[in-house]
């Protein structure tokens, strides 16, 4: 049931955070921080927790996704969804029966970033969808669709996370942070997560570029070398936040 959930949560699950969270109680943080981000051993393969996500697969509780270059992923059937609850549902419409070998990278590094932050910190952090909203330009009013951060964690200064594995462009950038202009309140904030060497100097250059002072960066392998307790360095250079159990520390 652990398992169940945890995909409906995050959407996306690799075999190797599917065997991390069948394993949570018997593993000291850094063995769970490497399962997390879906680390697989040979001898994992005999484990009988692996044996039981076979299971669910076999039995139809999940779907299994195999990739040329990617280990195998998993993802929620209706079976699955409807194990959770005690009402049945005949259809819903945000089973994924098809997952792109394209995203799958960016989609397991979300999760496990996700994974850190709610069993290892603790922290109320989820996934976020797409939503279309009204909007005023030019005096007009007109519905769009709006992007969605990778992450969200739900405090009273509430914290938008972004994975970004591969750069943008500097006009995809400021169509970002326009986004978030409209979307932060309260002091909220937009968390970078980079995975490419200099990445979180690139992020707060075009941040300072665009005056977008409510953006930090770090380093994805740092974040995950300190299981999410990193500091991310600020727009604003004076500026910094670190994640904690109890919340953000500036």
């Amino acid at each position: 049931m652990k398992m169940l959930a945890a995909l409906e949560k995050w959407i996306v699950l690799g075999i190797g955070q599917m065997v991390g969270l069948g394993l949570e109680p018997t593993l000291d943080e850094a063995e769970l921080i490497e399962r997390f981000f879906n680390k697989m051993e040979r001898e994992d393969y005999k484990l009988g927790v692996f044996n039981r996500v076979h299971a669910l697969e076999a039995q139809g509780y999940i779907n299994g996704h195999s990739f040329l270059r990617q280990p195998k992923a998993y993802t929620l059937t209706e079976r699955g969804f409807n194990a959770l609850r005690d009402e049945q549902v005949e259809h819903r419409p945000e089973i994924r029966d098809f997952v792109s070998e394209a995203m799958i990278r960016h989609e397991l590094k979300a999760s496990a970033v996700g994974l850190v932050l709610t069993e290892v910190m603790g922290l109320p952090a989820a996934r976020q969808h797409p939503k279309a909203v009204w909007t005023h330009t030019g005096g007009r009013r007109r519905l769009v669709v709006e992007g969605a951060s990778d992450l969200w964690i739900e405090s009273p200064e509430p914290k938008a996370i972004e994975v970004e594995l591969t750069q943008k462009s500097k006009g995809r950038y400021e169509e970002i942070f326009e986004t978030y202009r409209r979307r932060l309140t309260g002091g909220g904030v937009v968390l970078y997560l980079t995975g490419w060497p200099g990445g979180d100097a690139v992020i707060l250059k075009n941040a300072r570029a665009q005056r977008a002072p409510f953006v930090y960066a770090c380093g994805l392998d740092e974040f995950r070398r300190s299981a999410g307790r990193c500091v991310f360095q600020g727009a604003v250079e004076s500026r910094s936040i670190a994640l904690s159990a109890a919340g953000a520390a500036r």
